[in-house]
């Protein structure tokens, strides 16, 4: 029952990082097109740079100590990557220079985002792996997970 719990808590966590990363593009892509002005859209990137930051090392540090290494390992790697930007101060849009760091904005954000989209599938994965093998009857368990250890090979 906690290994259900941990990855469904962790599917919510991931569906919120996933939520701020794909506002954001969108944020720039609105300034982009000349959507909004420069301070709004900076006003309102830099507000979630820090949830996701902080959202981001937490995931990390809950799959750590639950012992999910290789989810965790995803997010450690990302949490570093963040560490850096925060501490060169690259974290912060500025507006006036916001459109000569949109496209770099807009990489980093959708590599990201690509990132943060394979993680949520390994751990939909593991939720619905979890939900399936708690839900079964001791026969059912065993064939359920050779099911998914098959399924898993062939992803």
């Amino acid at each position: 029952m906690i290994n259900l719990l941990v990855w469904l808590l962790a599917f919510l966590m991931q569906a919120g990082l996933l939520g701020i990363v794909m506002y954001s593009l969108i944020s720039l892509s609105d300034l982009e097109n000349d959507f909004v002005n420069p301070h709004d859209s900076s006003a309102a990137l830099n507000k979630w740079v820090p949830v996701e930051y902080i959202l981001n090392a937490v995931l990390a540090v809950f799959l750590l100590v639950t012992g999910k290494w290789v989810a965790a390992s995803i997010h450690i790697c990302i949490s570093l990557y963040n560490l850096r930007i925060y501490l060169q101060r690259e974290h912060i849009v500025d507006v006036t220079e916001i459109f000569r760091q949109l496209p770099k904005q807009k990489m980093m954000r959708m590599i990201k985002l690509v990132i943060f989209l394979f993680s949520f599938v390994l751990i939909i994965y593991r939720l619905v792996e979890s939900a399936v093998t708690r839900l079964l009857t001791d026969e059912g368990r065993d064939t359920a997970k050779q099911l998914l250890r098959d399924a898993a090979v062939t992803f």
